[in-house]
């Protein structure tokens, strides 16, 4: 792999302080691009290298291997553009804060997607990927298309429901960087200011503080993934510096300097016995990064 010599990039960057989880060791090559122009000099370069290759965003849904990733990281966190379009519509950068785009936007205008995105850590870019959101709704729902940089070039795509999914999507294909999206806003009839302070001291008090990556399993059609570990007897447990919640079961805290096997660890138990318990396969909502073999 060559030494890139832009000025934003950098050399064996530590990726703990970059996660939520404060776990994991530290990228060979990190790449911060600040703008589009830059994005697309990093991009260029990073196809170009013989080296394992990872997007990141503001690191609010990934636990990544204490022994590092020994390649590219690519970062979206320095893309922070918000301009208004007119017509209630917005082009949200890809490493604008999500809380940020609810307090600037969608608060002040009272539009609807409040309840939706209220609570929820990371960047934008993070969230379309996923397509984080709650019970009432989710941030692919509230977008008119979505501008990813791709092997050819920037492509924006329009969106439509059947590009995404309960907490996923299919439009960003692997190796694609989501540079941000344009969202169309629609003027709420209720006050969502006040869903806004309802759904943030909801979170407050059924949900634990920390360093954690929110909810660590998607929740199975017609059912809650932290209720059915709670039924297994299972909060409050510990593995060296990481226990299940005793708040709530469908969050893994590291409070006492966890390593990465340690959340894995109790990450598993939770599969394993819910399985056994319940017949019920539990899907990580967490990406989990290890360090490729070899």
């Amino acid at each position: 792999m060559d030494i890139p010599t832009f000025p934003y990039a950098q050399m064996d960057y530590s990726l703990a302080p970059s996660t939520l989880y404060n776990v994991g060791g530290a990228a060979a090559v990190a790449l911060i691009p600040r703008n589009i122009e830059e994005a697309h000099e990093a991009y260029d370069w990073m196809r170009e290298q013989d080296a394992p290759k990872m997007i990141l965003g503001g690191g609010s849904n990934v636990l990544i291997d204490d022994a590092g990733f020994p390649g590219i990281v690519f970062f979206t966190t320095g893309l922070q553009a918000l301009k208004p379009l007119g017509d209630h519509r917005y082009y949200i950068g890809a490493g604008v804060d999500l809380d940020h785009f609810v307090q600037e936007i969608l608060l002040p205008n009272n539009y609807d997607g409040v309840g939706g995105l209220t609570g929820i850590p990371g960047s934008v870019g993070g969230a379309i990927y996923m397509n984080a959101g709650t019970v009432n709704g989710s941030t692919c729902q509230l977008m008119e298309s979505v501008h990813l940089l791709k092997p050819d070039g920037e492509v924006t795509l329009p969106m439509h429901p059947e590009l995404y999914n309960y907490r996923g999507q299919c439009f960003c294909l692997p190796g694609d960087v989501i540079l941000g999206g344009t969202f169309h806003c629609q003027v709420a009839e209720k006050d969502q200011t006040a869903i806004y302070n309802r759904y943030i001291q909801r979170r407050r008090e059924t949900q634990p503080q920390g360093h954690c990556c929110g909810s660590v399993f998607k929740n199975p059609e017609g059912d809650h993934a932290g209720r059915l570990i709670e039924a297994c007897g299972l909060k409050g447990t510990r593995h060296g510096g990481a226990h299940i919640s005793s708040k709530h079961a469908n969050f893994i805290m590291n409070d006492n300097q966890a390593r990465f096997e340690d959340i894995l660890y109790l990450i598993q138990l939770a599969k394993d016995t819910v399985r056994q318990e319940f017949g019920i396969e539990l899907e990580e909502e967490v990406r989990i990064i290890r360090a490729p073999a070899g």
